[in-house]
């Protein structure tokens, strides 16, 4: 009986020592993926080996695997490297909307500068400055422009530039001196660009509503209460006051305070003499 029972255990002991057959071996282990061994049609679980020379902020959370249906390998994602991040962060080649952008803001830092030289040299030759409802045409006029707002320590707020080639337009907060004197410490409106060649060939402002209802208030105010004359010359050699008489472009006769309280775009205006006339209004 214990003879038997002994042959019995030694081929039990001889069995589970003999090799597995050839066809059912372990699969090799990936170098580069943690192998865990699952039940039969299970998902099974992947944790990605860091990539060498990543900084440690980069493999502090490794990026969950995507799951695998039963019987796939599922793929192994693979972390963003420090030149990966760096190649989508640089900036784009300028372009027209960028030198647009650019040019606006070169302009707008000279104005609260008062440097008039250098707001003039980003202008063309035939630029044109609408004001309305003034309008500057050429380096002579809009230089005079740009003088004035300087003798007014003119400063400009800009807000979010909408940039689309090269047009440029934008909100704007305005002061100067002026507006003080008046009893306006500041308004709004929009600003807008037209540049080719690199140069500025249009700029514009006009007042929002709200804006250009305070104004003109402001200035009759100032016009018959503090007698201060707002309507000068072209070249500002002639001043005028609330007892002149001018003309508008279809020649009629309109007092001081028409051209002072007309729309936007409706001039130009003129004095008797035919010169062309300008409200200086601050901005």
């Amino acid at each position: 009986m214990g003879l038997r029972f002994g042959s019995v255990m030694s081929a039990l002991l001889m069995a589970c020592a003999a090799p597995a057959p050839s066809g059912q071996q372990a699969p090799a282990a990936i170098p580069t993926v943690a192998a865990t061994q699952t039940v039969p049609g299970a998902v099974q679980s992947i944790t990605p080996t860091p990539a060498p020379n990543v900084p440690a902020a980069l493999n502090a959370t490794p990026l969950p695997p995507a799951a695998a249906a039963p019987g796939q390998t599922p793929a192994t994602r693979i972390p963003l490297s420090l030149a990966t991040l760096v190649a989508q962060a640089e900036p784009q080649p300028g372009g027209p909307a960028t030198e647009t952008a650019a040019l606006a803001g070169r302009l707008e830092a000279a104005l609260n500068a008062g440097q008039v030289d250098a707001a003039l040299g980003l202008f063309a030759d035939t630029a044109e400055v609408k004001i309305p409802p003034d309008r500057y045409v050429g380096p002579s006029q809009i230089g005079g422009w740009l003088g004035y707002l300087a003798g007014i320590h003119f400063m400009i707020e800009p807000g979010f530039r909408h940039v689309v080639g090269e047009r440029a337009s934008w909100s704007a907060e305005i002061r100067s001196d002026y507006l003080d004197h008046i009893g306006l410490p500041s308004l709004e409106g929009t600003a807008s660009v037209f540049v080719q060649d690199g140069r500025i060939q249009n700029y514009t402002f006009f007042l929002s509503e709200d804006s250009a209802h305070r104004h003109r208030a402001a200035q009759l105010a100032a016009s018959q209460v503090l007698q201060d004359p707002v309507i000068v010359g072209q070249d500002a050699a002639n001043v005028y006051g609330f007892d002149d008489v001018f003309r508008d472009s279809s020649g009629q006769l309109i007092s001081y305070r028409d051209v002072l309280t007309a729309d936007p775009g409706s001039g130009p205006f003129y004095d008797l003499g035919g010169e062309p006339i300008v409200i200086r209004s601050g901005f």
